[in-house]
């Protein structure tokens, strides 16, 4: 049995992220004893930590919303991409976890580490300041 790549997605509003995560535990729900496994990457400005932040945040969702046992929730920090990604594996438990490939990965100087911030989306933000520009 293969793993699956369930979904993938970008800089979205936690709300519209819950809603694919929602998708995913009904896969997962499907496939007993499998592993969801969220690989997720920081992008080329982020806050510091933000893909551990965010891994923690969805892990936490599934686990006290939909119901899923800890033990099939794993969340793999991806390094920084141009943007931040989330990709979801639906996985059998009888195989190695995903790999991360480091050499897609931006360099530490090509980085912009925010402290002190939230976790935000910031294609929203840019999005709706382009719509009242308008």
């Amino acid at each position: 049995v293969d793993p699956v790549k369930f979904d993938e997605w970008g800089d979205i509003p936690f709300r519209d992220e819950k809603a694919r995560l929602d998708n995913a535990a009904i896969s997962l729900s499907e496939n007993s004893g499998y592993i969801m496994y969220l690989v997720i990457s920081a992008g080329r400005t982020a806050c510091v930590g933000e893909a551990e932040a965010r891994g923690i945040r969805a892990k936490n969702y599934l686990v006290r919303k939909r119901h899923i046992n800890k033990q099939q929730i794993v969340w793999i920090d991806g390094g920084h991409e141009e943007t931040v990604t989330t990709v979801v594996w639906v996985w059998p438990p009888d195989m190695k976890p995903p790999s991360v490939f480091p050499e897609f990965n931006l360099k530490p100087d090509q980085v912009t580490l925010e402290r002190m911030c939230r976790i935000k989306c910031r294609a929203c933000h840019r999005t709706r300041r382009a719509d009242t520009d308008r």
